[in-house]
């Protein structure tokens, strides 16, 4: 008698293959919308802290540098320390420093913590895409990687929505709380990526068995 043995290939998609899903393209929708809320309150906040062009065109930049860097990071990291614990680190991040930027009371400030989020925002990069890659069967993964793209603008709109809001409701000394909003995407990814299984890939590398 033959035993088959299915390749991680061939099987069909499941409930763990949509739940990973959820876990990368989260942060797709953290990104889009850290990178976009910035847009909607750098004109309140120039008037408030008084900005020069100078330090609008550094803040606004400020989590593009940060993307460059935490790239690099994220695929050095990773090698070292795996991809499960690297995909927490996204999300601390994204929650640490975006709470931060409501007591920020200078544009140094905020271009700091800006470029701590663009460097999470480069961790996720070559984390959370490879971990889902190397988990779904080949005939999904245009379809899923696909899907990342558009959760990313959704975050992205999902920004322009809530930071209007939020305007409308507070008044324009609301930056500072549209801001710190992205804590709470942020708290709600590092939740639902709890659980999530180590890299096969980084697995074998250390000698040890999934």
């Amino acid at each position: 008698m033959k035993s088959s043995v299915v390749s991680i290939e061939d099987v069909p998609l499941n409930g763990f293959h949509r739940l990973l899903t959820v876990r990368s393209g989260g942060g797709s929708f953290v990104d889009g919308y850290v990178l976009s809320i910035i847009g909607v309150a750098l004109i309140h906040m120039s008037k408030s802290l008084a900005l020069d062009d100078f330090w609008e065109g550094m803040i606004a930049a400020s989590a593009l540098i940060g993307i460059f860097f935490g790239g690099f990071l994220g695929g050095a990291l990773t090698d070292v320390m795996g991809r499960k614990r690297l995909l927490f680190a996204g999300p601390a991040l994204f929650i640490v420093a975006s709470l931060a930027q409501y007591w920020a009371e200078s544009e140094v400030v905020i271009f700091f913590l800006r470029l701590l989020l663009g460097i999470a925002v480069g961790i996720e990069y070559p984390v959370a895409t490879s971990l889902l890659v190397e988990f779904l069967p080949k005939k999904y993964r245009g379809p899923r990687l696909a899907m990342l793209t558009i959760l990313w603008f959704a975050g992205a709109a999902s920004a322009y929505i809530v930071g209007e809001v939020m305007f409308n409701a507070l008044g324009s000394d609301a930056w500072r709380l549209v801001l710190a909003s992205a804590a709470v995407i942020g708290a709600l990814l590092f939740i639902v990526r709890l659980g999530t299984p180590e890299s096969p890939r980084w697995l074998i590398k250390q000698g040890r068995s999934a």
